[in-house]
């Protein structure tokens, strides 16, 4: 396989092997042979990282689960044929109720800049109407921001979301298709709620394990709370509806190739100065106080512990949007090449 060339749809399946089992749909393509599995996807979130989403065929999870030697090739769809990335490992695998939901590769060989910008589309430029309907219409701009950040991942037809409330059914129809919407750092589960402690519901958690987001059933618009953040259940500052925005304005912050950064609050202030305040009230994770702001091409998160350096992580949609950042001269933890 020559790496970063161009290939027909069948030229990569052929990568598998001799009698390939193919698997998948029009999103992710699987081949199963005896050469290795190929990967055909449009999740490229960084210059290393992908997620591959299910449901996946048993043959396919198999190979992407079993751990046996043979390699795990992987393609960029793109709309004149599949850009040959190279092979990856597997370096997440995230279950519920048992069934594999999600896969997370990492490539040996990252993508240089030009072609994960290939890889990676980042469609029409984003807008901040949607800000305009904060505080008063959180889920109006839940669905704004979704349709502007993601507007480059096509929607599909969500499944029926009977019996949950309000603001959860609106995100999963919003959230149809895209699974980097409910994915990332702060996951929000698909389907109905699973059972939390005492009568709570569970309806999300944090992608290392350390909490669940837990809500209070049979109300419209029900106060959420962390559990395993401290001894007790930790109410957030906002409800459901906001923060459901609110986490979704985390994981493009985190999970969307930009930079982080421990900052002094001048520092803070300069990353921020084009971007707009998001006006709700700050969220008590990753910080005890995490306060988010938006610009057309990039959103911030600003993470205070009461300390004198500020946590900051900034995503953003075009790669061009870096370029000022780097100019700042600040120490980055991180920032995509």
């Amino acid at each position: 396989m020559r790496l970063w060339s161009v290939v027909g749809e069948t030229g990569a399946i052929a990568t598998a092997g001799p009698r390939a089992k193919v698997r998948g749909e029009a999103g992710d393509l699987f081949a199963v042979g005896p050469a290795g599995t190929v990967v055909i996807t449009s999740g490229v979130r960084t210059a290393e990282d992908l997620t591959v989403t299910g449901p996946f065929a048993r043959l396919v999870e198999g190979r992407l689960t079993g751990g046996d030697a043979l390699p795990v090739y992987v393609f960029a769809r793109l709309p004149d044929g599949c850009l040959t990335l190279g092979t990856a490992r597997v370096t997440e695998l995230a279950r519920r109720r048992g069934v594999l939901q999600r896969a997370g590769l990492r490539l040996y060989t990252p993508l240089p800049p030009h072609l994960l910008d290939l890889a990676r589309p980042d469609g029409p430029p984003a807008g901040t109407d949607w800000l305009d309907l904060l505080p008063g219409d959180p889920i109006g701009a839940l669905r704004g921001f979704l349709a502007d950040w993601y507007s480059d991942v096509p929607p599909a037809t969500p499944d029926p979301a009977d019996g949950l409330p309000g603001p959860l059914r609106a995100f999963h129809e919003a959230a149809a298709g895209r699974p980097e919407v409910s994915g990332g750092a702060l996951r929000v589960l698909p389907g109905p709620p699973d059972t939390g402690p005492g009568r709570t519901l569970v309806f999300g958690t944090a992608s290392d394990g350390t909490f669940d987001l837990l809500m209070e059933p049979g109300l419209e618009d029900p106060p959420v709370y962390y559990h395993g953040l401290s001894d007790q259940p930790l109410r957030e500052r906002e409800r459901l509806s906001a923060y459901l925005l609110m986490s979704s304005l985390t994981r493009a912050a985190m999970d969307r190739g930009g930079g982080m950064a421990f900052v002094d609050r001048a520092q803070a202030r300069r990353i921020v100065a084009p971007l707009r305040r998001v006006p709700l009230r700050p969220m008590r994770w990753p910080c005890a106080r995490s306060r988010l702001y938006a610009g057309p091409e990039m959103v911030a998160l600003v993470g205070e512990d009461d300390a004198d350096w500020l946590e900051v992580y900034v995503g953003v949609r075009h790669r061009e949007a870096l370029r000022r950042l780097r100019k700042l001269g600040l120490d980055w933890a991180s920032l995509e090449d």
